[in-house]
């Protein structure tokens, strides 16, 4: 047997990876619209992300993405993932309007979600009774010390931390 061919039971996956497996759910939204998204969304965060060819988020993204939620006393279970790619602004709006009071753009412009208004990356905005920040992609973001500052200091701000 390679090490390409291990096979795992369940339960041994699940003991190895006992804190950083997540689950996709689906939202109640209109009946039209079953969007679905990655973690379970408890502290109504919504984080969109932009990606054609995945349906969420590159493994190494989505690890950086959970260390910085870490650093935030936040896990996987406390937002909603939406790859705004493999939706429809209606469906995007719905389930922020639905399910988010904190919104978080990675990689995605505020116009891009339908907001009608702009602003700069790293800056957080009330509008709606929701508070978006929008910054560059997290992969931009982890290869750039100067871009992770600027999301960590903005993150304190955000989430009060």
């Amino acid at each position: 047997m390679s090490l390409n061919n291990i096979q795992l039971k369940p339960n041994m996956l699940a003991d190895l990876y006992h804190q950083t497996l997540v689950q996709t759910s689906t939202t109640t939204v209109p009946e039209s619209m079953q969007l679905k998204y990655l973690g379970n969304n408890q502290k109504n965060i919504v984080v969109v992300v932009r990606h054609e060819k995945i349906p969420f988020l590159p493994d190494f993204e989505l690890n950086f993405l959970a260390n910085v939620l870490s650093a935030c006393k936040l896990s996987m279970a406390d937002i909603a993932i939406i790859n705004q790619q493999h939706c429809h602004e209606s469906e995007l709006k719905s389930l922020i309007q639905t399910e988010g009071k904190s919104i978080l753009l990675f990689g995605t412009e505020p116009l891009s979600i339908g907001l009608p208004i702009n602003f700069p990356p790293f800056q957080i905005q009330h509008f709606d009774k929701r508070t978006y920040l929008h910054a560059p992609s997290l992969t931009e973001i982890e290869q750039d010390k100067g871009l992770k500052t600027k999301l960590w200091n903005a993150l304190k701000a955000f989430f009060q931390i």
